[in-house]
């Protein structure tokens, strides 16, 4: 039965370092990633791996939302069990105003003080308003042909290129800021939502090649963004 294509979702992913903080004796300190663009409405999906010793005493996962000028308009925040080691995958939408998006850890120390740490971070950030997306694998074919015969003697697989698009509401000039500064990025397309068992196709490392802002007559303003990726993997979640 094919998908019906309303329960895809489209994400950009990125992979932060690891995170490790260690608040003094009967203090609490925190760490976070560097800053994503996210916008009001866009929803971050983070997995990560976390961990602690004996001498944390609370542990928090932290989704912090910056405006503009790189101050926290608000939080969210996960409670996780000190001295155990666990994965998880949560989500939250981005509030009014917010322009970016940090994921952290927060710990407070006993009377001793502790680590913790959250490594294989993945960023996914919901690509709000998206119309429609392609993803695509071309293969060029390697033909040699000798005297005498109209038949290839040799046929082989040749250069391999991995292109993505999608077409957007056009909300403020992010995208075409990461054309200008050839970020790259995952692109994520899980076809039939999330869940157990269900597709998910990533296009590795893209950087976007084409930026075009159009308006239409009744006054929507559309972007369509092209890229290409250094690989594409198939999966199941």
């Amino acid at each position: 039965m094919p998908f019906v294509g309303r329960n895809a979702l489209l994400y950009r992913a990125v992979y932060p370092a690891n995170l490790t903080v260690s608040p003094p004796a009967n203090s609490t300190s925190e760490v976070f990633t560097p800053a994503e663009r996210c916008d009001a409405g866009e929803t971050a999906r983070v997995t990560y791996t976390y961990t602690s010793n004996a001498n944390i005493t609370a542990l928090q996962a932290v989704f912090r939302w910056l405006n503009a000028a790189g101050t926290e308009i608000s939080r969210n925040t996960v409670t996780l069990t000190p001295n155990t080691t666990g994965t998880r995958t949560d989500e939250f939408t981005a509030p009014d105003n917010t322009f970016s998006f940090q994921f952290g850890i927060r710990a407070t120390s006993g009377t001793t003080a502790g680590t913790a740490s959250a490594s294989n971070i993945t960023e996914r950030i919901l690509i709000g308003f998206a119309k429609s997306a392609s993803i695509s694998l071309d293969v060029d074919l390697v033909k040699e042909y000798v005297l005498g015969s109209d038949k290839p003697s040799f046929l082989a697989s040749g250069n391999k290129s991995f292109k993505v698009s999608f077409d957007l509401l056009y909300a403020n000039d992010k995208y075409a800021q990461k054309l200008l500064a050839g970020s790259q990025f995952d692109v994520i397309i899980a076809p039939d939502g999330w869940g157990t068992g269900k597709p998910l196709i990533t296009l590795k490392n893209v950087v976007l090649n084409s930026w075009e802002q159009s308006i239409e007559q009744d006054g929507v303003i559309m972007e369509s963004i092209e890229g290409e990726g250094s690989n594409i993997e198939l999966a199941t979640q």
